[in-house]
């Protein structure tokens, strides 16, 4: 007899403010995405970046829902945007391409093999890679940005 389980994609396994910014961003294109289409998604990228970011990152976002739409094992369940819980979907999709972006190879085929038929596998990594490494571009610049200037402004 097996025991009841819920698994459910939706299951809560973590939250917005204990992930990095790969990840994080990774969820707010999933949500954004799920939510209100291309269109959402361009936008909430432009609020959180500059514009050829913006864009590099909603080009690889395309791919990335390209690959998912067609080769899909099951639709990704995701929470509300402003919602501060992070699905096991989600979860599982920020991993994925966290790992691609870092170079994971065989980590992030191994995830991709869990989202995807094995037809999408490579295809959704790559576009995986370019869309965690466009994500952590900004995230740097972010990061940068929020180093303030130092008062005296002799460089030696």
């Amino acid at each position: 007899m097996k025991h009841a389980r819920d698994l459910s994609g939706q299951m809560p396994v973590g939250h917005m403010a204990e992930m990095d910014g790969i990840s994080a961003m990774a969820v707010a294109c999933l949500r954004a995405w799920n939510q209100g289409g291309a269109m959402r998604a361009h936008a909430m990228l432009c609020e959180r970046m500059t514009e050829p970011m913006a864009t590099a990152s909603f080009e690889a976002l395309h791919d990335v829902t390209e690959v998912l739409g067609s080769n899909v094992r099951r639709p990704l369940r995701c929470h509300a945007p402003q919602c501060d819980c992070v699905g096991l979907d989600e979860a599982a999709f920020a991993r994925f391409v966290e790992e691609a972006a870092l170079g994971e190879r065989e980590d992030a085929l191994m995830l991709a093999s869990l989202l995807v038929a094995p037809r999408g596998i490579l295809p959704l990594a790559d576009a995986a890679g370019r869309l965690g490494l466009a994500l952590h571009r900004a995230v740097l610049c972010q990061q940068t940005q929020a180093i303030p200037d130092p008062v005296n402004q002799t460089r030696h």
